[in-house]
């Protein structure tokens, strides 16, 4: 069943492939692929499973974190010309991980607000583990 939100979606997707961006960050493939991605409000979240941030490890992915932003940095890359982000630590009861706020996530990244990340890879990056969220998905502030 095609939604409003999904056919938006493919059209929105059909325009970038059509405007060809002259620095051709979207492939084609990335695309064809964001018009199948799901949007986080289509996620049903009481069907996924939550994982403990002590129990993630390197090369993890699709893993599912609530957490509570316990460090937010300085805003970074707005003086350049780039997307904005900030690089922060969300924990739970178990632990903390990094992670980094993109785009219009820096502004409502706050310290002490819950966040829930779905479908993130587990990295590492200068041995420190690091959380990173699927960015069409996104992260929902609770």
């Amino acid at each position: 069943m095609v939604t409003k939100k999904k056919a938006i979606k493919k059209r929105k997707a059909a325009k970038k492939k059509e405007e060809k961006v002259e620095d051709d960050f979207w492939s084609d493939e990335d695309l064809e692929e964001d018009m199948d991605d799901e949007a986080l409000e289509d996620i049903d979240v009481t069907k996924l499973k939550f994982t403990k941030i002590k129990d993630l490890k390197e090369g993890m992915e699709d893993v599912n974190v609530d957490g509570t932003i316990d460090f937010i940095g300085d805003v970074q890359g707005k003086d350049y010309g780039q997307e904005p982000y900030a690089i922060g630590f969300i924990k739970d009861s178990t632990g903390e991980i990094k992670l980094t706020f993109w785009g219009d996530n820096v502004a409502k990244a706050k310290e002490g607000k819950k966040v829930r990340i779905v479908k993130a890879a587990v990295t590492s990056f200068r041995e420190q583990l690091q959380l990173n969220p699927d960015r069409r998905i996104g992260i929902e502030f609770v």
